[in-house]
């Protein structure tokens, strides 16, 4: 294999690498004398990308790194195109980084298509060697056709202003496309002129693929009867939709940080469903992008339609206990007035109350086990504190107190029964338990899994959420049994 390399500018010079010069300069994708990882398949795309920019580095100062994933999908061939861009890199005497991968296996094991699990793959790789080169950037060689395909295979399968806004020139501020404004054929005029050899990927004629179908199929069809000019005018549109996108980002930004409770825990986010509500539909699906995003759960598996069933928790469901589940085992979930998006389901979700019915026999103050092995009960006998009136219903593991005088031992430790009566405090009688934890916006999950103390058949206390009326402070200072949920 002989590489043309000549750096200067003869007559017959492909035009393309001043329009490259002008696109980073006016899209601001990358400095002069900054480490740049480029991603080369061996494709005519990607090893133009590699030839402007080596042309370029002389100029502007820049140092390359050559990186190429092998996805161990094509036996033979796949391993010929790696050597094949070793050799092109040592050519240009560039450094050369590979990886290989069972793209197969990881697509099978979480559940995933091959061309999903490729990226996922590449890209872990790609930011791994700009790591260890202390690169600033990642260049990839997405085109102009590129970004059509990627618009109508979008469009297919559904999607809002951000999918339709197509592949950005940058990414994340370090992943950049240089040439997504160039098209297929302005890469083969430039390899051409230079005379520079290149591998073809033969699985990109499978039709298997939906955008292999795309490429293939849609667009020559739309070229030859609708619009030749159907990669520019696609292009044109997804650039418009970008801009309206980035405005709207904005504005979601400043709404997502509004509506974010406090403080959340890892893996989960929080929002007020009444704060998410007071903005219009556009704005509430970004909010529930962005708190997937910000959570890694972002994946290609993440559809229009799920952020949509997030958004009926928020606005229509009437059950104030509802969930959505999303792919990757995550999910988002209704307590009331509180939108929980979370990396898991929440045990509270899997529990099942007639799973956990079991008693405990409190002979007295110390530490018990709480039902359903979720942490122990601790009862000891304090001085008052002075905030033992404090009350908040959206905390179900606030300390209790109850009169010394009220409470006999021996008494039961366990989970409520069906047709439960209890007295709250404050109440004027006794009326059904679940009504009352139903009225304490209680999730449904947790009520089942709630610490009961009980004598017979009269609840003592709710652990962590309310003490029955009888067994109510009649003194505010002394001592009293403080009775306390800790998980």
């Amino acid at each position: 294999m002989q590489v043309n390399i000549t750096t200067g500018m003869g007559p017959e010079i492909s035009s393309l690498t001043p329009l490259i010069k002008l696109t980073v300069r006016r899209k601001e994708l990358f400095e002069p004398g900054t480490r740049i990882v480029v991603a080369v398949s061996g494709g005519p795309d990607s090893v133009c990308l590699l030839h402007i920019l080596y042309l370029l580095s002389s100029q502007w100062g820049l140092r390359l790194e050559v990186a190429h994933f092998e996805h161990g999908l094509r036996g033979r061939e796949s391993r010929d195109d790696a050597r094949f861009v070793e050799k092109l890199s040592h050519d240009f005497g560039l450094g050369f980084s590979i990886e290989h991968g069972n793209v197969r296996a990881f697509a099978d094991r979480e559940g995933i298509g091959i061309q999903e699990a490729a990226r996922i793959f590449r890209y872990e790789f790609l930011e791994r060697v700009r790591a260890d080169t202390e690169s600033t950037y990642i260049a990839t060689a997405h085109t102009a056709d590129d970004q059509a395909e990627e618009v109508l295979l979008r469009l297919i399968r559904g999607a809002g202003l951000p999918g339709l806004s197509g592949i950005p020139w940058v990414r994340n501020n370090y992943i950049v496309r240089p040439l997504l404004g160039v098209t297929r054929q302005q890469i083969l005029g430039h390899l051409k002129v230079y005379d520079i050899p290149f591998v073809i990927d033969q699985s990109n004629n499978s039709r298997a693929y939906l955008r292999n179908r795309i490429r293939k199929d849609l667009l020559p069809l739309l070229v030859e009867d609708f619009n030749p000019a159907i990669v520019r005018t696609v292009n044109r549109t997804a650039e418009m939709l970008a801009e309206d996108h980035q405005l709207l980002e904005k504005m979601a930004e400043n709404a997502y940080q509004d509506s974010l409770s406090s403080p959340s825990q890892d893996g989960e986010l929080t929002f007020s469903i009444k704060k998410v509500k007071e903005h219009p539909g556009p704005i509430r699906r970004r909010i529930y992008r962005m708190a997937l995003m910000k959570l890694r759960l972002f994946s290609g598996r993440v559809r229009a339609s799920h952020l949509l069933g997030i958004d009926e928790l928020v606005t229509t469901c009437k059950d104030p206990c509802a969930s959505c589940r999303l792919p990757g085992g995550a999910v988002a979930f209704r307590r009331y007035e509180e939108l929980f998006i979370s990396s898991s389901i929440p045990e509270e979700q899997i529990l099942d109350s007639n799973d956990c019915s079991f008693s405990v026999c409190v002979t007295g103050p110390g530490r018990w086990p709480a039902p359903c092995g979720k942490g122990h009960v601790e009862i000891s006998l304090s001085d008052v504190a002075s905030d033992f009136r404090s009350r908040n219903r959206k905390e179900y593991f606030r300390p209790l107190w109850l009169n010394p005088e009220a409470v006999k031992f021996p008494l039961d430790l366990r989970t409520r029964r069906p047709g439960e009566i209890f007295w709250p405090l404050g109440a004027p009688a006794p009326f059904k338990l679940k009504k009352f934890l139903i009225s304490s916006k209680i999730p449904r999950g947790v009520r089942g899994t709630l610490p009961l103390l009980a004598s017979g058949k009269e609840v003592v206390a709710v652990v962590g959420v309310e003490i029955s009326h009888p067994c109510r402070l009649i003194q505010t200072s002394g001592k009293a049994f403080s009775l306390q949920w800790i998980k």
